[in-house]
């Protein structure tokens, strides 16, 4: 997982809407009578997000294409998208430097937290009711794609895959954990290939700005006991939204709230945390950051 994608799943990015939420057919519940959960832990230490800059790139191609560089042809053409690659390069080179530079103090001020122990210890919690009377976890420390690409998976099914991460915003204020929940049944064929059919998907998100994290202060000035009852509070809230979201027949009559500048739709009211629906995730808010959208 790289560090760009726990950033991309932070839903405070300007401009995102939610759209209308995709029915889905219901699961008949159980899934099984014993299923296997792989929990693929490969993020070990909290890292801070930055995005990836191509403004220099779209400035070159966009240089590229107007009539005066145009007419100096194809290599006038090459120099500005290569000025504007070398812009980008420059800029995410900057971002990654400042944005390991924040997360030194991060990792002082969690040192002794066994992350992973936490995460494993959040699995526990998932409901017999919903998966199977029988679970066998696996501690994993490679990504799915890689073990697939590696020869390393086995047929079988059902089979519950989460990918947990967990990260620090760009500007410091705001912390977000994610899990990435899937169910997939894995069959080989008669050619040999092994193939991967998804029965059920969702992303779950915990997210803390500064204005509910301790009193106002920023994740950078947590101490260790406060950063590990923050994590077993993440942890632990994305499985029971997962054990709760599996059985669950969200619809678009949800009412509707705005949160930041995205619209989302209100599933359950948790008092000072509530659970709010996007088009691709699930997420756990403070419920003071939520505004009524409309008329809603």
């Amino acid at each position: 997982m790289t560090r760009r994608y726990a950033a991309a799943m932070v839903l405070g990015l300007a401009g995102c809407a939610s759209g209308p939420h995709v029915q889905r057919a219901p699961l008949a519940l159980p899934l099984a009578e014993s299923m296997t959960v792989e929990v693929r832990l490969t993020q070990h230490e909290i890292f801070v997000s930055h995005d990836v800059s191509n403004a220099g790139s779209a400035a070159g191609l966009q240089a590229a294409s107007s009539p005066g560089v145009a007419a100096g042809g194809f290599r006038a053409g090459a120099a500005a998208g290569l000025i504007g690659a070398l812009v980008d390069a420059a800029v995410n080179a900057h971002r990654s430097s400042v944005a390991e530079e924040a997360a030194r103090p991060l990792h002082e001020h969690m040192s002794g937290i066994d992350i992973d122990a936490l995460v494993y210890q959040s699995v526990d919690a998932l409901s017999p009711a919903s998966f199977a009377h029988a679970l066998r976890v696996e501690h994993l420390d490679k990504a799915e794609a890689d073990d697939e690409k590696e020869g390393r998976l086995e047929p079988g099914g059902p089979v519950l895959v989460l990918a947990p991460a967990y990260s620090v915003s760009y500007d410091g204020k705001s912390f977000v954990y994610v899990l990435k929940a899937t169910v997939v049944d894995r069959v080989r064929g008669a050619g040999g290939k092994l193939t991967s059919s998804t029965r059920y998907h969702q992303l779950f998100e915990y997210v803390a700005d500064d204005s509910d994290i301790a009193g106002g202060v920023s994740p950078a000035q947590l101490s260790a006991d406060q950063w590990k009852a923050l994590l077993e509070q993440a942890s632990g809230e994305t499985v029971a939204m997962l054990n709760y979201d599996i059985g669950s027949q969200p619809g678009d009559g949800l009412p509707q709230r705005e949160y930041g500048r995205m619209r989302v739709l209100l599933d359950q009211d948790k008092g000072s945390r509530s659970w709010v629906r996007t088009n691709f995730s699930l997420l756990s808010v403070a419920s003071a950051s939520l505004k009524p959208h409309g008329n809603s």
